[in-house]
């Protein structure tokens, strides 16, 4: 048989595609567009990576394709994913065209918010169970029930999908002795490869319940084998002991789903809804923890992978090491106590914030040049530009004019002083010189004259000092005589 790889913007029978929307578990799958009706749909390629051993378990493959088609063409309900399209190449299955959901898968949403809100977690819960018990009406087993394959719609409502592995009642199909499903979401039965009924289903509701609820795998641990020997033996914890705000009575429901042997669970889906719609628990669940597990050995073929637990470990196999230290720090709170501890605690950021903002405000960064700074120099440097343009222009007057105004609002400046006398000698420069030149020349006379005079007087009054000033000879007889 062959296989057809998927072409990105191609075309598959009447659909064209739009975008990429990721990697289902046969193929790939796109968003594409009905070319005639234009209805929008979610086209689930075919297209394996990897080869079959042989041509019988190619042919199983493309036998459970048919059957996926099959069941799910005889489903119409409104919290499974309809199935609008099949598309084929000879008898093998190419395409499956599904109704296209604008939202999220409830994996992706769990990992944004762990646990859910509890209104949004019993209605998602409401609406599997609703899903479940249309399918199993139909005599149709999922199989399959895990977070990735419950779709969430832009409006909060809950649809089941992938059908990919599920079986009518009574089918011999696949292998009584083949593991089918998703370890951490399987029941014992299935663990076990024993016969599968709907309340397999059920189980694997409880704990995609007991996840939303507490935020927690039931039977998580970091081996296959731990997981598979968990879902076979561990009990684990009641949900409100999880989870405090989770009621009693919702924690009865999922405590009963999760019950070991198909036989302590709820006959029927509808059944386990109308307990949680209601609010009734069942009374005939107890909600304290199992200390003897009853010991179930899991089939050979996990024999080897490591050795198994004892019954003192179970706990700690039932939870990862962050699960375990998230229940560990979990505590009972009052109310009360509660909220006086976190009104202080805003409280006191508020009031650290504030004073960091008033600090700042009252430092200024230094050296830190301000826009209104950069404007008032630019401004100055272009009154001084205008200044030196009549300057050069020969319009000394008015430079000097500007300048003395300039020199008004900043009497600090050297630059402009310099420049403004400057200007003046230009301005004296260009003026008349004649009778400033006689002026000149009257008044140097007068200096000179008066500097001779100045000379001859000096020169008289050192002449008489000279004739004062006594000669060697008379001061020789004046020390001679004491005198």
């Amino acid at each position: 048989m062959t296989e057809h790889p998927p072409v990105d913007g191609g075309q598959y029978g009447d659909y064209e595609v739009e975008s990429f929307l990721g990697k289902g578990s046969i193929g790939k799958v796109y968003l594409a567009r009905h070319r005639r009706i234009g209805r929008r749909v979610a086209l689930k390629t075919v297209h394996l990576e990897h080869r079959f051993e042989d041509d019988t378990d190619e042919s199983e493959f493309y036998k459970r394709l048919q059957r996926e088609a099959e069941l799910c063409g005889s489903m119409q309900h409104p919290n499974i994913v309809t199935l609008y399209d099949v598309g084929y190449d000879g008898d093998v299955v190419r395409y499956f065209a599904t109704e296209y959901i604008d939202g999220e898968s409830l994996l992706a949403r769990l990992r944004r918010t762990r646990p859910l809100p509890m209104v949004e977690a019993m209605s998602i819960a409401c609406d599997v169970l609703r899903g479940l018990a249309y399918a199993h009406a139909k005599g149709i087993i999922h199989r399959d029930i895990k977070p990735a394959n419950i779709l969430l719609t832009a409006e909060g409502q809950a649809k089941i999908a992938d059908f990919g592995v599920a079986r009518p009642l009574h089918s011999s199909l696949t292998s009584t002795r083949t593991l089918v499903g998703t370890p951490n979401y399987m029941s014992p039965e299935q663990v076990r490869t024993t016969p599968v009924s709907p309340r397999s289903d059920l189980f694997s509701a409880g704990v995609v319940m007991y996840e939303m609820l507490t935020g927690i795998k039931p039977f998580a641990s970091p081996e296959l084998s731990g997981i598979l020997y968990n879902v076979v033996n561990l009990v684990p914890a009641s949900v409100h002991e999880v989870n405090p705000i989770v009621p009693e009575q919702v924690s009865r429901v999922v405590q009963k789903l999760l019950a070991k042997t198909p036989e302590e669970r709820y006959n029927a889906a509808a059944d386990a809804l109308a307990d949680l719609e209601s609010g009734n628990a069942p009374s005939d669940v107890n909600l304290t923890m199992a200390s003897n597990a009853e010991t179930v050995m899991i089939p050979h073929a996990y024999d080897a992978l490591t050795p198994m637990p004892t019954l003192v470990d179970e706990m700690s196999l039932g939870e990862s090491t962050d699960e375990k230290s998230h229940r560990g720090i979990r505590r009972d709170v009052p109310g009360l106590v509660f909220w006086i501890i976190v009104v202080t605690l805003v409280a006191g950021l508020t009031t650290s914030v504030i004073a960091l903002r008033k600090g700042i405000s009252k430092q200024k960064p230094v050296g830190v040049i301000t826009q209104e700074q950069i404007r008032l120099d630019q401004a100055k440097k272009a009154e001084l530009e205008r200044a030196r343009t009549l300057t050069r222009d020969g319009k000394f007057e008015d430079a000097i004019a500007l300048y003395d105004d300039y020199l008004k609002r900043h009497p600090q400046s050297t630059v402009a002083r310099t420049e403004r006398d400057a200007t003046q000698r230009l301005l004296d420069e260009q003026t008349p010189k004649t009778e400033v030149e006689v002026d000149t020349t009257a008044s140097s006379r007068k200096k000179k004259s008066d500097k001779s005079s100045d000379d001859d007087k000096k020169s008289d009054e050192e002449k008489k000092e000279d004739e004062k000033k006594p000669g060697r000879w008379e001061r020789f007889k004046r020390w001679f005589r004491g005198s």
